[in-house]
Order: C-alpha cells, then sequence, then structure tokens
C-alpha cells in the first residue's frame, strides 16, 4: 500500500501551507554536505528534506495523519 504525505503526520506543519512540492518532512534533517546545483552550497538551506526528494510511496517513516479532534483535544 503506498504513504501520500498528504496522509501524513509528519510533515512540517508551517510547510503544509505552501504547494505540495515544497512540503518538508520533520524525519528527515537535511543533509549535510554539497548540493546537486552547485558543488560547493545547497541551494535550499530549509532544516529539513523535501518530501516529495524522500518518500519513494512506501515511506518507513509514514505516520497516519491525526484528526483534527486529536488535535484540539477533543
Amino acid at each position: 500500500m503506498p504513504t501520500f504525505c498528504t496522509d501524513c503526520d509528519n510533515v512540517h506543519a508551517e510547510s503544509r501551507k505552501r504547494v505540495p512540492s515544497q512540503w518538508l518532512c520533520s524525519k528527515f534533517p537535511r543533509l549535510d554536505g554539497h548540493g546537486f546545483v552547485d558543488p560547493m552550497k545547497w541551494a535550499d538551506m530549509e532544516p529539513f528534506m523535501k518530501c516529495r526528494d524522500i518518500n519513494g510511496g512506501a515511506c518507513p517513516m509514514f505516520v497516519r495523519l491525526r484528526t483534527k479532534q486529536i488535535e484540539i483535544g477533543v
């Protein structure tokens, strides 16, 4: 069964306000080192990796999104 980031609780809350291609996963910190755009620096300095780059459809870190009732304590 595939996993979808839209259904995952690990998507960084602030990034979820952006378009889905810009969502960040709170379970995967940004890798230190060099990127593929410029070999001397990362083109994107956000604290987490983008969901689109790490979820191959069967993400081992997938956690089902909590319902609104659980989030507000009902």
